[in-house]
């Protein structure tokens, strides 16, 4: 006990000096963790792209057409690109995936939902209105990205899709939400958007994924936890067949050139200018980059250490030999070794652990932004940083306890 009330008074002493030190070991902390956070962020993606592009390669049409007007005037002849989706869906597996556009009236949280995408291109903003994540899709999108209800059920968004959009003019809009809505509404709840009633047919289960645009880059891999997801009527799913992905299962044996060749064909044979692109050729690449940037991270965190440990074992030692006399009169009073040993180590985990709180305290009050992606307090990252830290200091605080102990009186007292 007495150890460790004399360890925090002397804490409390040489406070510009203690400051130091704890600041020293905040911003170690706190590299460290944005380091292991990126990481984890950048692990966490490529995991989830994998899962997604499991037993699938998805493949995405491109439009050919030579200005946005021709595409406009082939669009209003619904026929044409009906036909066109009609006669590729008879070989192959079409998902139409387009931005919503949900607008919501506010609610609290309502940040976390936000598109801000389509936010930043809104010159006027409605107060009332916020646009939020959300898609619109065809009715085997669930199916074909392995996504899981929590509750509710598909039929209502599949029936919705057989129609189209004049059919469905006035209609309450079924809506799917993803996880983190579960608290806010309710199954079966009518919710007013800006332009349409919807209702919730179902909820989604945690952690579930879909490859935006079918790219295969982290940036591309969402999270449907704050997606709202609505179906898109018949014709509209046809008008967007330029927005559409094409999936095979891996299995098949066909070479992307010939599915090419034959949607070309296809394309002439209906009149419409549209090929396809394979955006999984540049996965080799993004996996580069990853492992790039890990080894980047890494060495970053080497750098880290390095200064920390330098730089404390400058501090710990030179404040030793500022207190060895101090030291040796606790010994001709009766107090052990042992019990210096305790208390320049206590004195210095006093220092760890404010340097802990701090950091702790920051990290959860500042959220990196990743792209589009906003990241939460990491505790499995923070975990990890402040843990080795802590080992650092420890290992650090064993320099001026092994020249206490190993030179004893005469170091203390002669400072031999």
């Amino acid at each position: 006990m007495n150890n460790l009330k004399y360890s925090f008074r002397e804490f409390k002493r040489s406070l510009l000096f203690k400051i130091l030190i704890i600041i020293q070991i905040i911003v170690a902390i706190i590299m460290l963790y944005r380091v292991n956070e990126i990481k984890n962020y950048e692990n966490g993606k490529l995991t989830s792209l994998q899962k997604i592009i499991s037993n699938k390669i998805i493949y995405k049409f491109s439009s050919q057409y030579g200005s946005m007007e021709s595409l406009i005037d082939d669009q209003q002849n619904t026929n044409k690109f009906s036909k066109f989706s009609n006669d590729v869906s008879k070989e192959y597996t079409i998902v139409t995936v387009t931005y919503g556009e949900l607008f919501m009236k506010y609610f609290d949280n309502i940040d976390k939902f936000v598109d801000k995408d389509i936010a930043n291109m809104i010159k006027e903003n409605d107060e009332n209105y916020k646009p939020l994540n959300s898609l619109q899709c065809s009715s085997n999108f669930f199916d074909v990205f392995n996504i899981k209800l929590l509750s509710g059920s598909w039929s209502e968004f599949d029936e919705y899709t057989m129609n189209s959009n004049a059919e469905l003019n006035g209609e309450i809009v079924p809506v799917i939400l993803g996880y983190d809505y579960k608290n806010i509404y309710k199954l079966n709840e009518i919710i007013e958007a800006k332009d349409k009633k919807c209702r919730v047919v179902g909820f989604l289960d945690k952690n579930q994924f879909y490859l935006d645009k079918g790219i295969y880059h982290p940036s591309k891999v969402k999270s449907l936890d704050n997606f709202a997801i609505l179906p898109s009527p018949r014709d509209i799913m046809d008008a967007n067949i330029g927005n559409s992905l094409l999936v095979v299962p891996d299995s098949n044996s066909v070479e992307f050139d010939n599915i090419r060749d034959n949607i070309d064909k296809i394309s002439k044979k209906d009149n419409v200018q549209f090929s396809l692109y394979d955006p999984s050729q540049d996965i080799d690449d993004f996996i580069s980059v990853i492992n790039y940037n890990s080894n980047i991270k890494i060495l970053i965190a080497y750098i880290v250490m390095s200064f920390v440990i330098i730089g404390l074992s400058v501090i710990f030692s030179n404040k030793v030999i500022h207190k060895k006399k101090e030291f040796s009169i606790h010994v001709m009073y009766g107090a052990s070794f042992q019990d210096i040993y305790i208390r320049v180590f206590l004195e210095h985990m006093y220092s760890v652990a404010l340097a802990i709180i701090i950091a702790i305290v920051y990290l959860q009050n500042r959220n990196t932004e990743v792209i589009t992606d906003i990241l939460t307090f990491d505790i499995k990252a923070f975990i990890q940083s402040s843990a080795l830290i802590f080992i650092i200091v420890i290992l650090v605080t064993m320099i001026p306890i092994y020249n206490i102990k190993k030179h004893k009186i005469n170091y203390l007292i002669k400072g031999d």
